[in-house]
């Protein structure tokens, strides 16, 4: 069975930290850049400075693997050439509510925005951050699956009570012809139990 993405070192403190994050944010959706950045500041940092914040590989390779291995969260796009990160939870929102930005009045813009209908950029829409209670459903369920896969992990007791049985029988059984052993080897021994 394929070791679990939940069991990997530090795994469910970033699943919860890129929920928090990506749930609070004022767009629906940013760049991967964007998120990578603002997840491994040190400080809070305004968008401006966050555009500008260079972003290490290794950072943007962590943050991609997590966006990625779990859809359960988070949907993965690219869009112009450029990957993009949502929450999913946000995603629908945005689809479901209609908040689709509108296409441009020229007629030239317009034929190459619905050429992109299936893609949206939902970098540009503002859209309300989740409630305390939706991002702490979202942190509780991840918080649900790792501990499933946790115990999962762990090997069965199933065969803990008929291994310990067993080896209490021979260590019994052991110490019995011991015993048995050195009082017929030393009579002297019996007499002192008569």
């Amino acid at each position: 069975m394929a070791k679990s993405h939940y069991l990997e070192k530090d795994r469910l403190a970033n699943v919860i930290a890129a929920i928090q994050t990506l749930g609070v944010s004022e767009f629906a959706a940013g760049t991967l850049d964007r998120w990578a950045a603002e997840l491994e500041a040190s400080e809070e940092l305004t968008p401006e400075q966050l555009s500008r914040t260079p972003v290490h590989f290794a950072d943007r390779k962590k943050w991609q693997t997590v966006f990625e291995q779990h859809p359960e969260f988070f949907k993965t796009y690219t869009l112009r050439g450029e990957q993009r990160v949502s929450l999913r939870w946000r995603y629908a929102q945005v689809a479901d509510g209609g908040l689709k930005p509108k296409p441009p009045a020229d007629p030239a813009v317009a034929g190459e925005a619905q050429a992109e209908d299936e893609d949206f950029d939902l970098t540009k829409v503002p859209t309300k951050p989740l409630t305390p209670e939706q991002i702490q459903v979202l942190i509780n369920t991840a918080i649900e699956l790792h501990g499933r896969e946790t115990s999962a992990e762990r090997t069965p007791d199933r065969y803990r009570t008929p291994l310990m049985t067993v080896a209490g029988a021979l260590f019994g059984s052991v110490v019995g012809g011991v015993l048995v052993a050195l009082l017929v080897a030393n009579p002297t021994i019996i007499r002192i139990f008569d």
